[in-house]
């Protein structure tokens, strides 16, 4: 341990050794814990069916670091006759860890992940806490709960097919945006690509827009639910209508706003009574600039597109095939931007403003205004898994699922859900024991321990061995928290 005896000593360094210190203490009271509950549950189990197999010791990774444990294994005869092996403890404590690492710890290296390497998340959670983890321990931890995402998934999208979801939030309308990120792909997932690369496809869901901040002019979307991953066209659309189904009454729902490119696999099955798609602003704009090189018929473009005045576009585009002369890469320009407003022209004209389209009031304090946000999605999935990578396909999938929970609301409680569970009431009884009893202890060692602090200099620097910088070294020694055990 670090003396705070040297001249050098500076407060960064005082905090680091304080905290871990704390992270020593926690560590061997939640040892104590868990080991006065595992013997509870000795205790009360049913010992018929349970037989005592003897302790097992494991090592659990945490926020405070590397808390090991023994805890008891038992065997039991299961409804198939089959012997099988079960640890109590794991199963009342929701210890359903990721490579024994705890539930806030994995939070935290999710949370990064979705926006640094894994080797840069390793780095960080090594260093905002009291436990190292290296970049494959990372990279592990994103592909086993975005595996767990992955079933998540399926059995919702069973439910929905069986017509077993029902929820119960009342919107009449939502707003649905879909795009896709096109990745490089390494080894055998190069197989089947495009110039080694596919399609990563996402979609969110939100009931409308409101101000940032009060009197803010700026927006953002309120309850967005967001998905990922690599799927077919049908398996987006069934996880698009499963998640929907999930949380809200569909019977309410008169309007379903779609906006996307037009690509083929986002407006697929989009196309019951209500449903209303919508040309990306965004891209018919890209599309328009892209292939009209003059910057004065593109200014009447927009105007007409806006408008719906269709035919008037389509004269000015064959208008521009003539004057450019015939060359082939100018006509070509030009006949792939006629193609693509042909192929959308449904979708070009806003929503709110098209004849028979009679929206419902917005709820108070929600807006509905103009889509196009989901290019700013999209740009949080390419900052993180763009730029030089290349990926396999469930890598990048599994990835594309832990994003997918940030960008959308509840994001703890949405990983608590696929990573832990709950206390036994038992437990949770006698963890209100162990924490009264912990904070008893902590009052009346530190009120022991600690000298009265003075204005000025720190005690310790440059001063006399006094009484002071004697119960700082005595803290540091951990002689006053030594009563501190579980009882």
């Amino acid at each position: 341990m670090n003396s705070l005896t040297a001249k050098t000593i500076t407060f960064k360094q005082i905090e680091r050794i304080f905290f871990e210190m704390g992270c020593e203490v926690a560590k061997t009271l939640m040892q104590q814990y868990l080991a006065k509950s595992d013997d509870i549950l000795e205790q009360t189990r049913d010992k018929a069916a349970l037989r005592h197999k003897g302790k097992r010791t494991t090592t659990i990774k945490t926020l405070m670091g590397e808390v090991p444990m023994k805890r008891t294994l038992y065997k039991r005869i299961n409804e198939d006759g089959a012997s099988e092996y079960v640890f109590l403890l794991d199963k009342a404590l929701g210890l359903d860890t990721i490579g024994n690492i705890s539930p806030n710890l994995v939070e935290k290296i999710l949370g990064h992940s979705c926006e640094m390497s894994y080797r840069e998340v390793a780095e960080a959670v090594t260093g905002l806490t009291n436990q190292g983890i290296s970049h494959q321990g990372v990279w592990n931890v994103v592909q086993a709960v975005g595996q767990r995402q992955v079933e998540e998934e399926k059995q919702l999208v069973k439910a929905y097919e069986n017509d077993q979801l029902s929820g119960e939030r009342e919107a009449p309308v939502l707003f649905e945006e879909a795009d896709g990120l096109w990745l490089s792909m390494q080894g055998e997932s190069r197989k089947g690509s495009s110039k080694g690369r596919k399609e990563l496809k996402a979609g969110v869901v939100y009931e409308g827009w409101v101000p940032r901040y009060p009197s803010s002019k700026e927006y953002k979307t309120i309850r967005k639910t967001a998905f990922a991953g690599y799927m077919k066209p049908e398996e987006f659309k069934a996880l698009r209508d499963a998640t929907i189904a999930q949380k809200y009454n569909t019977d309410e729902i008169r309007y379903r706003v779609l906006n996307g490119d037009g690509a083929s696999w986002i407006t697929k099955g989009h196309d019951t009574e209500g449903s209303l798609f919508q040309l990306d602003p965004y891209h018919l704009s890209k599309s328009v600039v892209r292939n009209v090189y003059d910057k004065s018929s593109r200014r009447h473009i927009f105007r007409w597109l806006k408008e719906g005045q269709f035919d008037k576009v389509f004269e000015k585009l064959q208008e521009l095939k003539y004057e450019c002369g015939g060359q082939e890469n100018e006509v070509k320009k030009l006949t792939e931007l006629e193609t693509y407003i042909r192929s959308n022209i449904e979708g070009i004209v806003p929503y709110k403003e098209r004849e028979g389209v009679k929206l419902p009031s917005p709820p108070e304090g929600v807006e509905y205004r103009n889509l196009g946000t989901m290019e700013r999605n999209v740009n949080i999935f390419a900052k993180r898994m763009k730029g030089g990578k290349s990926w396999s396909l469930k890598g990048a999938s599994n990835l594309s699922k832990i994003i997918a929970l940030k960008m959308g609301e509840n994001f703890t409680d949405r990983i608590a859900a696929l990573v832990s569970g709950n206390l036994s009431e038992r437990l949770t009884e006698r963890f209100d024991e162990a924490i009264k009893t912990t904070e008893r202890s902590i009052r009346k060692s530190v009120s022991k321990a600690i000298y009265p602090i003075h204005r000025g200099k720190i005690p310790f620097v440059d001063s006399k061995l006094t009484n002071g910088r004697k119960a700082i070294r005595s803290m540091f020694d951990l002689k006053a928290f030594s009563d501190m055990a579980y009882k």
